[in-house]
């Protein structure tokens, strides 16, 4: 493969650019065959890189389809054509609110310049471009040196790799990328990526029961916890559809305050709650956003030395949940030991079994210590990991790659909203917003890290009929997306609520059936999949933007 060298750097505060080494650097370039391309970048003097790539001559055939893969579990992912545009931060990320709360932290908006142009994509970590049944794929196999953007411009019939190092300055040999490449069958490509990784998931075991979230969000308590536990216990053989019974924000005072518990919700704590879940034979999860301060805690305000500084020297907000919060500084010493007592505290003294980590973008918002954000969020998985230890992970809101092999399960897209459609606000806010759409979308197409990176979580199904906007029809399509492609199957409902037919559905969602895809396609926003169930040969088909179910 032949690539094009760019490079802008600086050197004591003057700004240069070449296309090949210089008196300043030498470049390291080894290739393996055509699966692998390391460049290495050797500094003569200390210097700090600005903007860097390399470029090669691609020829997109007709028809051709680049997968975008979103910076994080949230951002939207899949495969664009060359008519397509590729989304960014919306109006109001860009508004005066939208700022001030530190939107564009959840995505890559500050390290990566919107695509203006229909036909011009970014992909984080891994890519491909699909013709047919063939997949040309690309991979990093090293992002803790920073994270690994690949560009793909249809129109110029070109692709660039570069790497996010902002934030550091290079004064010996240092890594710039490794990449992989591999050609063949959407399962033959990703077999041979995770295999040059090294990387196996943590379990094969499924994750199967309740959350509460998507029917109280935040207006939990004691009382209604303890109800839909007794609700879903009541079912018949109810051990053999559910394994796990997780309890969401909301139990908390604030948001970095998990030792203060709201008393008037759960009076009598959170190790009861535990313990109720254990008596039924069920895993109990926990929610947290480990690496977050809301900004009305008692730890923001009581310690914002540990919270993570912008170049004024104060601490920024990295999101607008909770009306603002901040982003705890892990490698400061009070805020890490911080982190470690906190899950001491929830997994051994109140016992839960499975911890839901949020926001997990949040450590790794902005590059500091003269480290690379890759480099944060790795450190970061690398600390979560350590406090957890034999215990499971449940990943959200992070960044998929430093999470491979590092978190049992991983939520793969954005919030599933109550209902399909998106609104006109929702359309306006950024990629990493609600959306059932996108959810759907980042499912179909980070599939191939399902059961080879994690187990993934494609988000709730939802049967109920009261506070909820989707039509039974859709419901029950939602319920079969989800029960084909994930391996995290989640719903909200006091199912004490359901008739017959909903808890027959809900029995067959759960029930372990042997489901495989067969082929996706995607035009014009139709979404059509063969699948067979237990040899069966089926279709799902539907309008994925409006809901719309096309093979009734």
């Amino acid at each position: 493969m032949k690539f094009n060298f760019f490079i802008r750097y600086r050197i004591n505060g003057v700004q240069k650019t070449a296309k090949t080494k210089t008196d300043d650097f030498d470049i390291k370039i080894e290739q393996n065959g055509a699966h692998n391309l390391t460049l290495k970048i050797v500094p003569f003097t200390p210097l700090e890189i600005d903007a860097f790539y390399i470029r090669r001559a691609y020829t997109f055939g007709e028809g051709a389809r680049f997968l975008a893969n979103g910076f994080q579990s949230w951002t939207d992912t899949k495969e664009f054509t060359k008519e397509e545009k590729m989304p960014s931060l919306g109006l109001i990320g860009h508004s005066p609110f939208g700022v001030y709360f530190g939107m564009k932290y959840g995505g890559d908006y500050p390290f990566v310049k919107p695509e203006k142009k229909a036909g011009k994509f970014h992909s984080h970590s891994f890519a491909y471009v699909r013709e047919g049944d063939s997949f040309d794929f690309v991979g990093s196999l090293n992002d803790r040196t920073g994270y690994t953007v690949i560009y793909a411009d249809m129109n110029r019939g070109e692709m660039r790799f570069s790497k996010d190092v902002e934030g550091i300055v290079i004064a010996e040999e240092y890594e710039l990328l490794n990449l992989f490449f591999a050609k063949g069958g959407y399962e033959e490509v990703f077999d041979a990526y995770f295999d040059a990784l090294h990387i196996k998931p943590r379990t094969t075991e499924k994750v199967k029961g309740y959350t509460s979230w998507y029917n109280y969000y935040g207006d939990i308590s004691e009382e209604v916890i303890l109800r839909d536990l007794q609700s879903l216990t009541s079912i018949e053989n109810y051990h053999e559809y559910v394994n796990t019974f997780q309890v969401d924000d909301g139990y908390q005072t604030a948001v970095g305050d998990w030792f203060s518990i709201d008393e008037k919700k759960f009076p009598h704590g959170m190790k009861p709650i535990a313990d109720a879940i254990h008596e039924k034979g069920l895993k109990a999860g926990l929610w947290l956003a480990p690496f977050g301060a809301q900004k009305e805690s008692k730890l923001a305000k009581e310690h914002p030395d540990w919270l993570v500084k912008g170049k004024n020297g104060k601490p920024i907000m990295v999101g607008h949940n909770w009306m603002g919060f901040y982003a705890l500084d892990i490698y400061h010493e009070g805020a890490r030991e911080y982190i470690k007592e906190t899950f001491r505290t929830v997994l051994n003294e109140w016992g839960f079994d499975l911890v839901k980590l949020d926001f997990l973008y949040a450590a790794s918002a902005m590059p500091h210590y003269g480290k690379t954000r890759g480099e944060i969020a790795f450190d970061a998985m690398d600390l979560l990991r350590e406090c957890v230890g034999d215990k499971a992970i449940l990943a959200c809101g992070a960044l998929q790659m430093p999470c491979f092999g590092k978190v049992e399960y991983m939520r793969v897209g954005a919030d599933m909203h109550l209902g399909w459609a998106h609104g006109f606000v929702r359309k306006r806010m950024h990629r990493e917003d609600v959306s059932t759409p996108n959810a759907i979308h980042n499912t179909i197409y980070r599939r191939g890290l399902n059961g080879r990176a994690f187990l993934c979580d494609p988000d709730v199904f939802l049967l109920r009929r009261t506070n909820i906007l989707f039509t039974p029809e859709q419901q029950k399509l939602l319920g079969k997306f989800i029960k084909l492609f994930g391996s995290v199957l989640f719903m909200s409902d006091n199912v004490a609520d359901y008739d017959a037919e909903q808890l027959a559905a809900f029995k067959a969602i759960l029930e372990e059936d042997d489901m495989q895809v067969l082929s996706i396609e995607e035009e014009n926003d139709i979404i059509t999949i063969d699948y067979t169930e237990n040899g069966a040969k089926n279709r799902m088909k539907f309008n994925v933007w409006t809901g719309e179910i096309l093979n009734k």
